[in-house]
C-alpha cells in the first residue's frame, strides 16, 4: 500500500517546506516544533480535555510543517521501536482511532484527581497517557502531542509538571 503522506520519489513526509532530505526535514521539524511547544500553552487553552483538544495541540505544533497537522491518520502504520528490538507497537487501525481516543480520554476525565496522592496520580496518569500514545492517532508527532496533552491535563487538575525534565529527557520519555 502506497503511503499518501510520503513524496512519490523519496520516502520523506510531504511537507510545506518542500524538503526532500530526511536529515534536513528532521532538523527543520525539531527547530520549528521546539518553538511551537514553547507557546503551546498560550495557543491551546481551556479546561475541556477531549479529542478536539488533542487535534488542536497537534495542529499547533505541526501546522507550519504538514498540511495534515491536526487530523487523524488515514493509514495503518508500523514503526520499529528501539526498546522493542526493532519490533513495533500495535497501534490502532485508522477506523478505530477516533473511538479509541474518545474512550481513553473519557476514562481520564472520569477520575477525581483531587482525591489522589502524588504517587497514585502519577501512576494513573501514566497508564492513561500510555494508552493514548499507543493509539498513535497521527502519522507523525504522537509523542510530542500526547505528552503536551498530558502536561496540560495534569496542570489543569492541580498536578504540577516539571516540563524541563520531559524536554531534557525526550528520548527516555518516548521509550518509556
Amino acid at each position: 500500500m502506497r503511503d499518501p503522506y510520503l513524496y512519490d520519489d523519496v520516502p520523506i513526509l510531504i511537507n510545506k517546506l518542500k524538503i526532500k532530505d530526511a536529515e534536513l526535514l528532521e532538523k527543520a521539524e525539531a527547530d520549528i516544533t521546539y518553538l511551537k511547544l514553547y507557546f503551546v500553552d498560550e495557543a491551546v487553552q481551556g479546561k475541556q480535555f477531549d479529542l478536539a483538544r488533542l487535534l488542536a495541540i497537534h495542529k499547533h505544533i505541526f501546522g507550519d510543517i504538514y498540511e495534515w497537522a491536526g487530523t487523524i491518520r488515514t493509514i495503518p502504520i508500523i514503526k520499529g521501536e528501539r526498546v522493542l528490538g526493532g519490533d513495533t507497537v500495535r497501534y490502532s487501525s485508522p477506523n478505530e482511532i477516533e473511538s479509541n481516543c474518545k474512550s481513553v480520554i473519557k476514562e481520564l476525565n472520569k477520575n477525581n484527581w483531587s482525591n489522589y496522592g502524588v504517587s497514585e496520580t502519577a501512576e494513573s496518569l501514566a497508564k492513561y497517557i500510555a494508552k493514548l500514545w499507543q493509539i498513535h492517532p497521527f502519522r507523525e508527532g504522537n509523542t510530542r502531542t500526547v505528552i503536551t496533552f498530558a502536561t496540560q491535563f495534569a496542570e489543569t487538575n492541580g498536578f504540577r509538571m516539571d516540563k524541563s525534565l520531559l524536554k531534557d529527557s525526550a528520548s527516555y520519555v518516548r521509550d518509556a
